[in-house]
């Protein structure tokens, strides 16, 4: 036992660890440039803004770091693993041949379907007029035919060239290579937002409509290019952005011309994820090894708009093989393919035409856009809308409505993304640091404080939220009523102060409906997951604002936080009987009360009411890969505990000994390999044999503690800081027990294959060369984190005292 050890702390250079106090100053939570927790991102080169209602939004995102999670690992694999993950996506989240997916895009007010039918149909006639009294254009011809009738009208870029290549594409020759192919279907999205325009500015007086389209959407001038907000190497072929309608279409492929649409000419010279209302991906001819290859492609690149447009709901894509296209929709639980439109027909064309004219008209929630976040660019801020709703004191919501009346909400204004949505289907994360106040001129959000965090998420729930019993909102109420009048717990966890299901207005003039997808079970999916069979909308208000756990500055501020944090956990489980269930780096924070640290904990979408032991499932796995718990990744039977938990703050705190908090404290070899990265190697089941190898004994924990790096391990009388910390953590979970059956890590074995097969892969047993086969059993014995679960009550008090004791010291 070494508790007690912790006051003969090593000499630290306070030059290297902790800022001098006269230096220290107040977190800049306004400044874009730093990353929080999983930001992704990158701050654009220019100040970009909303310009024109119906407009791709174009805003500021953050700038990438080297988090702590991906060190040690190369940015080619870090590109394999995000091909891996598009592969894996469209395997278990696309539905093919989904008819219908065209008219998902048709405007909701009837009086816009007119106008948009009307319209479609008026381009369709007028480019079947023109392809049938035109010349017929030699594919491998270099200079456009003008022939009488076939002229676009108004615009340079709408031209006699572009209408060659739309011939050649209806002609089905669609080019020798993928540029040509890409340069047609430019012609043809241009040409029929150029007719849009026309018909805007001309019909529209001759029959007396005011349903103006809201936007034209229009390919970028660039092809096969890299956006410049992209993480990686990648180029996408086709970007297509919403623009004003009367913007010049002219003036917009100009390099020379200004911007419309924004202050600068970044957008349309520089295009970005940040732009782009959807991508195109496109093959030369179609295959079905054609069609998978950008079918991941497209789901890879789309990805990255979720990450850098912090208001979209749902997405767009589309995917062109030869004269075919297919679109596609994306929501956070699944991914739906059309039929292929093939362009060479008149019923093709006419769909085609109609998609992009429904896009033109449709209100913006049809785009994708919510609604209840909006960039105000007078202010250069988002404005945040977070619904209120009454609840009882144990956190059952009472007034509840999934339609009807317009919601009540509470605003909230901010220009901080802690967190950006890092995935094509999930939850979709998405946190901001935000105010209550709305700024002004005088006074801009970036002379203000964050007073709350606002959580924007898509977890899985029940329709009916009487009976939603997993919800967060739920359990931040019931937190709040148990842990008010505990002045000990304050700003170590989170505060609600508003929260609840997201509502919008499909018109003007309808209802407000409670924003949701459905859910679709794929036979790719793993069965533990067992999905509900919708996703809600929800948003939440907390306070106090945390930071993240790279922007400490010491091991010794880490350990002060995370015995916080879990002080925090292990108040919740006890007066609340709510277990949290995903403790991982994102998840615990930091908050500052002069040069104090304190933890903060946080997320609480995972967690579970113990008073309901009915709706607990046991095999579900939640959580962050690196941190999840052996009994998690291998979806046991046993009951989950606190126990798991408690495993996950030592796999925090190994992770960070290993890479550090941030470049200040990181090792010299960040980018090698270390023996911590097979908790994320290989499937979960591989992850959890080499967390059980690995905690099994003090020596297989040693290949972990061995690679800490010297400025998270300072040097104590006897032994190192962290390392002796996570040891006796370890010990306490793993060895400290009377029974038998409740030590080790690995489980129990029933021959000598067994035995060498786990342990092939760890150094420290190379050399094995036999075994006393009367150590293994020949009748299999309870595994050992399962006969622990039972005791972990008695577990988890001496885990506390330890973590306690060493905190105190720190102080």
């Amino acid at each position: 036992m070494i508790t007690g050890s912790w006051s003969a702390k090593a000499t630290r250079n306070e030059s290297e660890t902790t800022p001098s106090k006269k230096n220290r100053r107040r977190p800049a939570f306004n400044n874009r440039s730093e990353t929080y927790g999983n930001s992704v991102g990158q701050e654009l080169s220019a100040e970009l803004g909303i310009s024109a209602s119906g407009c791709t939004p174009i805003k500021p995102t953050l700038q990438r770091n080297n988090t702590v999670s991906s060190r040690g690992i190369t940015s080619a694999q870090i590109s394999q693993s995000h091909k891996d993950e598009a592969m894996r996506d469209v395997r278990s989240y696309l539905e093919k041949e989904v008819p219908g997916i065209v008219e998902m895009a048709a405007p909701y007010e009837e009086t816009y379907q007119i106008e948009a039918d009307r319209i479609a149909d008026a381009i369709v006639k007028d480019l079947d007029k023109r392809l049938e009294g035109a010349d017929t254009v030699d594919s491998n011809s270099t200079s456009p035919v003008a022939t009488s009738g076939t002229q676009f009208e108004s615009s340079a870029y709408s031209s006699d060239s572009d209408f060659s290549r739309i011939q050649l594409l209806c002609a089905n020759k669609p080019g020798t290579n993928e540029a040509n192919l890409c340069r047609y279907f430019q012609s043809l999205i241009r040409f029929v937002a150029c007719r849009i325009q026309q018909l805007a500015s001309t019909d529209l007086d001759v029959i007396g409509s005011d349903m103006k389209p809201r936007r034209l959407v229009i390919p970028t001038a660039q092809m096969d290019f890299k956006c410049r907000d992209a993480m990686e190497s990648e180029r996408i072929d086709i970007g297509i952005v919403a623009v004003p309608i009367n913007i010049s279409i002219d003036d917009f492929y100009s390099t020379t011309a200004s911007d419309t649409r924004t202050r600068s000419n970044t957008a349309k010279s520089n295009p970005g994820y940040a732009d782009m209302l959807l991508v195109v991906e496109a093959k030369q001819i179609m295959s079905s090894a054609n069609l998978e290859s950008a079918r991941v492609q497209l789901f890879r690149y789309t990805r990255n708009i979720y990450q850098t447009q912090h208001n979209r709901r749902l997405l767009w894509g589309m995917v062109i093989c030869g004269t075919l296209v297919q679109v596609y929709t994306f929501t956070p639980s699944h991914a739906s393919a059309s039929p292929s439109m093939d362009i060479t027909t008149q019923d093709g064309r006419s769909l085609f035409i109609q998609l992009l004219v429904n896009w033109s008209y449709c209100e913006e929630y049809r785009l994708g856009y919510d609604p209840t976040i909006k960039y105000l660019d007078d202010i250069h801020c988002w404005e945040i809308k977070v619904p209120i709703e009454d609840s009882d004191n144990n956190g059952s919501i009472r007034n509840h409505s999934t339609t009807g009346s317009e919601p009540r909400v509470q605003t909230f204004y901010s220009d901080t993304i802690l967190v950006n949505a890092n995935r094509l289907f999930g939850r979709h994360t998405r946190c901001f640091a935000a105010v209550a106040e709305r700024p002004t001129i005088k006074c801009p959000i970036s002379s203000m404080v964050p007073t709350v965090n606002i959580k924007d998420s898509w977890p899985e729930a029940e329709m009916d939220a009487s009976k939603d019993l997993r919800d967060e909102i739920r359990q931040l109420r019931k937190i709040r009523s148990c842990l008010s009048s505990n002045s000990e717990l304050r700003n170590i966890y989170p505060v609600i102060e508003a929260g609840g299901r997201v509502h919008i207005q499909h018109s003007s003039q309808g209802d407000w409906a409670l924003d949701y997808v459905q859910c679709r079970i794929s036979a790719n999916i793993d069965n533990l997951m067992q999905p509900s069979s919708v996703r809600v909308h929800k948003r939440v208000a907390t306070s106090p604002v945390g930071r993240p756990l790279n922007k400490l500055n010491s091991v010794y501020e880490l350990i002060i936080v995370m015995a916080d944090a879990m002080r925090c956990h292990g108040a919740i489980v006890d007066k609340c009987k709510i277990l949290h269930r995903d403790i991982s780096m994102n998840n615990v924070l930091f908050t500052k009360e002069g040069e104090d640290v304190k933890g903060l904990l946080i997320d609480f979408d995972c967690a579970f009411d113990l008073d309901n032991p009915g709706n607990i499932p046991c095999t579900e796995r939640t959580g962050t890969l690196p941190f999840m718990s052996v009994g998690n990744l291998e979806g046991s039977s046993a009951p989950r505990t606190a126990l798991d938990d408690w495993e996950s703050a030592i796999y925090i705190l190994c992770w960070y000994g290993v890479f550090g908090l941030n470049s200040a404290t990181s090792p010299e070899n960040a980018e090698s390999y270390k023996e911590i990265h097979r908790w994320i190697e290989g499937d979960v089941k591989q992850m959890a044999k080499a967390k059980r190898g690995h905690l099994h004994s003090h020596d297989t924990f040693s290949q972990i503690t061995s690679e800490f790096c010297p400025k998270m391990n300072p040097g104590l009388k006897v032994g190192s800081l962290l390392s002796t910390l996570v040891h006796e953590l370890r010990r306490v979970l793993i060895d400290n027990h009377k029974e038998e059956a409740s030590k080790g890590a690995i489980l129990p074995y029933t021959s000598v294959s067994d035995v060498l097969g786990d342990f092939a892969g760890m150094s420290i047993f190379e050399g094995i060369g036999s075994i006393d086969i009367a150590d293994v059993k020949s009748e299999p014995r309870l595994d050992p984190f399962v006969a622990r679960s039972q005791k972990a009550g008695e577990i988890v008090p001496r885990l506390m005292k330890v973590l306690e004791e060493c905190s105190k010291a720190m102080k």
